[in-house]
C-alpha cells in the first residue's frame, strides 16, 4: 500500500516522487523508531534523573571536653481506651488561706497571738522547750520593737515568727495605704529583731476582705492563717481549765489552734493541754511545716489517684462587726521609751 502526503492545500502527493522522495518502507521504519522512542522515553528519563543528596543538619561542634548531648527521645502519645482512667495532673491553684490543713497524720500546729509579752511569753517558751514542741507566734509590731530579745529567743529555739499587724486594728476598716503600713512596719520589725522574714500573717479578729488578702499575698507573699480551734481564752472570766477542755474537745489532725500568750490563764493551761495532746498521739509542727505536709500529701494523692481530687474550697473570711469584737487584747508597750525601727 503506497503512502501519500497531504499538503495544506489538501492535495495528495504519492511517496517516492520528486515532491515526496521518501519510499514507503523508509517512512514505515522511521515511524517504528519514533514509536519505540515514545514507549521507552519515560524509563530512560527516570534512569537519568539523579536527586541531589539531602544535606545533613548542621550541628555545632561541641565545646572542648563537653560531649554533645543526644537528641531527646520523641514522646509517643497513645489514645486512652474507653474505660481507662487518664493520668491526673496536679492542680496549679495556689492556696493562700488556711483554717486547718488536710493531712493524714496526727500533726497539729499551736499558735500564740498578740505577743510577745514580758511576763508570760518567757514562761511559755520554757514550757515548750522542756517538751521539745515548736509553735508559731503571730506578733504585734509595737510589742516586737519593745521586746525584741524575746523574738530572737523564739527563733533560736526553733519556733516560727509571723505577722499580726502593728497595732491590732480591724483591717477591714483600713484602706490599702494604712493596711500596707500595718503589715510593712511589723514585717521590718521582725526582721530587725531576729533576722528572719515572716512568711505568714493573721488578721486581728480573723477579719480580712478578699481583696485585702490578695493584696497582702501579692505584696508580701504572705498566706492568711486563720484557725479551726478557738478556746475563747480572751473571754472573761478567764479560766485555764476551760481553755484546756475546749482545745482537747475540738483538736483533730491538721488543726490550727488559736491561743494568746498575753494572758496568764492561757499560759497556765499549756502544760496540761500540751501533755494531753501528746498523750493522744499528736505531733506539733509550725504552721509552715503543717502547710508543707498538706502540699506533699496532696501531690502524692494526685499522682496516684484514679480520679481527679477536688480542690478544697478556700474558706469564707468573716467580717466581724465592731460591736461584737472582744476588748483590746494587745499588751501595752510598758517601757517608758519603746525602741523605734530607725533607732
Amino acid at each position: 500500500m503506497g503512502m501519500t502526503l497531504r499538503t495544506s492545500g489538501f492535495a495528495d502527493i504519492p511517496a517516492g516522487t520528486e515532491a515526496f522522495p521518501c519510499s514507503t518502507n523508509s517512512v514505515n521504519f522511521r515511524l517504528f523508531i519514533l514509536f519505540l522512542l515514545a514507549a521507552f522515553m519515560p524509563l530512560i528519563a527516570a534512569a537519568d534523573i539523579q536527586l541531589p543528596p539531602v544535606p545533613a543538619p548542621a550541628i555545632a561542634p561541641p565545646a572542648t571536653g563537653v560531649p554533645a548531648s543526644p537528641e531527646p527521645p520523641m514522646e509517643i502519645r497513645r489514645a486512652i481506651a474507653v474505660g481507662e482512667t487518664a493520668p491526673v495532673a496536679a492542680p496549679s491553684v495556689t492556696k493562700i488561706v488556711f483554717t486547718r490543713c488536710a493531712v493524714p497524720a496526727p500533726v497539729i500546729a499551736i499558735t500564740f497571738d498578740d505577743g510577745p509579752n514580758p511576763d508570760h511569753t518567757p514562761r511559755l517558751l520554757e514550757m515548750l522547750k522542756v517538751r521539745n514542741i515548736k509553735a508559731t507566734f503571730f506578733m504585734v509590731g509595737r510589742c516586737v520593737v519593745t521586746w525584741p530579745h524575746l523574738v530572737k529567743r523564739m527563733v533560736e529555739e526553733g519556733h516560727e515568727v509571723a505577722n499580726h499587724s502593728w497595732s491590732h486594728p480591724l483591717l477591714t476598716s483600713l484602706g490599702n495605704t494604712s493596711l500596707d503600713s500595718q503589715i510593712q512596719r511589723t514585717h521590718d520589725a521582725i526582721i530587725k529583731a531576729c533576722g528572719i522574714a515572716p512568711r505568714h500573717y493573721r488578721p486581728p479578729y480573723g477579719a480580712i476582705g478578699m481583696s485585702q488578702r490578695k493584696y497582702i499575698h501579692e505584696h508580701f507573699g504572705y498566706s492568711t492563717i486563720l484557725w479551726d480551734v478557738d478556746p475563747l481564752d480572751w473571754k472573761t472570766p478567764r479560766n485555764s481549765k476551760k481553755v484546756q477542755e475546749r482545745i482537747l474537745a475540738n483538736t483533730k489532725s491538721g488543726s490550727i489552734i488559736l491561743t494568746h500568750d498575753i494572758h496568764g490563764s492561757t499560759v497556765d493551761a499549756m502544760p496540761a493541754t500540751l501533755d494531753a495532746l501528746t498523750a493522744r498521739g499528736y505531733q506539733f509542727a509550725t504552721v509552715s511545716q503543717l502547710i508543707e505536709l498538706e502540699r506533699e500529701t496532696a501531690s502524692t494523692v494526685v499522682a496516684t489517684a484514679p480520679a481527679p481530687v477536688p480542690l478544697t474550697p478556700e474558706p469564707t473570711i468573716p467580717v466581724v462587726p465592731m460591736s461584737t469584737l472582744p476588748p483590746e487584747t494587745v499588751a501595752p508597750a510598758q517601757p517608758a521609751k519603746a525602741v523605734g525601727l530607725g533607732e
